[in-house]
């Protein structure tokens, strides 16, 4: 089922070795479903992956939010899921869609 993309974003400010985990497993989690990620640094995840790359942008609440909406208005598929930069994620995060018209 390749109705969801994954959108992965970042401050870029947790260590090499925590984030190098959190992605090797969100990879793991998502399969073959498509990844964007939205980072303030340069990002290549490999395979069926895009990154988008804000820039040193200051860290703030709106700028999170920003960079979710970066992600989600690039994707193409019906449904997204967010994956946050210190969260380690099942595949379970990634199987469920909700009803039309939820958010």
């Amino acid at each position: 089922m390749n109705d969801l993309t994954a959108i992965y974003y970042t401050a870029n400010i947790i260590s090499d070795y925590f984030a190098q985990n959190v992605q090797d497993q969100l990879l793991k989690a998502i399969g073959d479903l498509p990844l964007i990620s939205v980072s303030k640094k340069p990002l290549d995840f490999g395979r069926n992956h895009t990154n988008i790359c804000v820039g040193d942008t200051p860290r703030s609440q709106v700028n999170i939010y920003r960079q979710a909406l970066t992600g989600a208005k690039a994707a193409k598929t019906k449904y997204i899921a967010m994956a946050e930069d210190d969260v380690l994620y099942s595949p379970a995060h990634f199987k469920y869609r909700s009803p039309p018209g939820v958010f």
